[in-house]
């Protein structure tokens, strides 16, 4: 009778924390529901975009394919970048990409500089660390307010060791250099949304 009460006593007990894990997953769901409609209705009026919001009448972006001014060429460095630019803007709001120059906004640029330098020199006078900086000029048309338009260079760079030939390197450290350039220039951009 006593092994009964036992049985009993240790089911309500686990009925209890059931009752209670059900409860906290309710609970759960709720908030979630909860800030998750409260984020959806910041976006009244438009697209909201880390605390800033597109204007509801911007519906397009062109980008135009980068030039590559540099005294240094990589090849694929113009249609990489372009291509990235394009994905951010594609991916992280609700324009559409155009290949028309009269949209709401505008990206054309020139890659300016693509140059490598020695970071550190060891004891025998040969480079230990080497910089590639990559350069790019902007300009940023935004046809619905003309005072959020600007021209401006990014740039950014990556370093590799000196025993490593550009060449080898670019693979690696190239993509690295477009991610951190079309971050700034995104963050550029959406900042005056």
């Amino acid at each position: 009778m006593n092994w009964e009460f036992q049985n009993e006593h240790c089911i309500e007990k686990l009925n209890n924390i059931i009752y209670k894990m059900k409860r906290i997953h309710y609970i759960y769901l709720s908030l979630l529901s909860v800030f998750t409609l409260v984020g959806c209705g910041s976006l009244a009026g438009g697209y909201s975009l880390s605390g800033s919001s597109i204007e509801p009448d911007w519906d397009n972006l062109y980008v135009a394919t980068f030039i590559n001014r540099a005294s240094l060429q990589n090849p694929t460095l113009s249609q990489d970048l372009t291509i990235s630019i394009q994905d951010v803007f594609r991916n992280r709001t609700k324009l559409t990409l155009n290949d028309n120059e009269n949209s709401d906004l505008v990206i054309e640029g020139e890659i300016v500089g693509y140059d490598v330098t020695s970071q550190s020199i060891k004891s025998d006078d040969i480079a230990a660390e080497n910089r590639l900086t990559i350069s790019v000029k902007i300009d940023y048309i935004n046809a619905k307010d003309e005072s959020k338009s600007f021209q401006r260079t990014f740039s950014a760079y990556y370093v590799y060791p000196g025993n490593q030939m550009l060449t080898d390197a670019e693979s690696t450290i190239v993509p690295e250099i477009i991610t951190s350039i079309r971050d700034q220039v995104f963050a550029a951009i959406a900042q005056d949304w």
